[in-house]
């Protein structure tokens, strides 16, 4: 990516701690177990952790040894003494000359390919590195009218952050599961399976969406900075998670399940 997108990914990495915050919300914490699961239809081997952040998702391999790419070093940092056993790499997802070719046996690319301009350099890249017959797994975030592009860095501001990469704004796009395969077909790989997840989400949680964007607006106006966004925010995810319990106690989430066309989220699983 250029040295903007590198600029602005190492003050992520350095002010905002994603992968908390992510893995203490509910989605985060469903799509942790969701992609845990499905990393069981991974063969054995070695497995290369695409936009690995701290390398969270990829540190409970025990097939092969681990290999966590990003283009932020200061992820990085943090993912060396959180998850020791994990070969850190810093690099361009677009770039992986640093990866021989037919040396890779899995790989997963979770919630990062919505934030390359260039995604099919990314999967040709990726498919030169893989060895033949190696699977991988995409996840990206769905869309259900029109997929964002542009969008405002947020609550990143309370957390210090300055800028995005075009003015308030970085790359956060959305792909529909069919969207998404033939994206990956285009570079040449084999579809396994695609679809949607995270179908418990649906519905219910539409009247605190409402909330929250309207809360954004009126911080974004009043206080786009302030640590008080940061509380608000950690108080309405515990009321997520809260609220999801309940209804899964009481039988609401299996029928959501069930019943919901699709998922908030997009997946793939391809072979080269």
């Amino acid at each position: 990516m250029s040295d903007n997108y590198r600029r602005f990914y190492e003050q992520v990495g350095e002010h905002y701690p994603e992968d908390t915050i992510t893995y203490s919300s509910i989605s985060g914490l469903l799509r942790r177990k969701w992609i845990s699961e499905k990393m069981n239809r991974l063969g054995t081997g070695n497995l290369l952790d695409c936009g690995c952040n701290t390398g969270r998702l990829s540190a409970g391999w025990r097939s092969g040894a681990i290999y966590g790419i990003d283009i932020a070093h200061s992820v990085l940092t943090k993912g060396r003494k959180l998850f020791p056993a994990t070969n850190f790499i810093q690099a361009d997802l677009r770039d992986l000359d640093c990866v021989k070719s037919n040396t890779i046996e899995n790989a997963i690319a979770c919630e990062v390919v919505e934030h390359i301009d260039q995604p099919m350099v990314f999967l040709k890249e990726l498919y030169r590195v893989l060895k033949p017959g190696a699977r991988f797994i995409i996840t990206v975030p769905g869309y259900t009218r029109q997929p964002p592009k542009l969008i405002p860095i947020g609550i990143m501001r309370s957390f210090g952050l300055k800028t995005g990469t075009t003015g308030d704004l970085y790359l956060h796009t959305a792909y529909r599961p069919d969207e998404l395969a033939r994206l990956i077909a285009d570079a040449g790989f084999r579809i396994i399976e695609q679809g949607s997840f995270e179908r418990e989400l649906r519905y219910w949680q539409k009247p605190l969406n409402m909330i929250e964007a309207i809360y954004d607006r009126l911080a974004a106006y009043l206080c786009p900075s302030s640590k008080l966004n940061i509380i608000c925010r950690r108080g309405l995810e515990h009321f997520k998670i809260n609220m999801y319990n309940i209804l899964d106690c009481i039988g609401v989430i299996r029928v959501i399940t069930k019943n919901a066309p699709h998922g908030r989220r997009s997946y793939a699983l391809a072979e080269k």
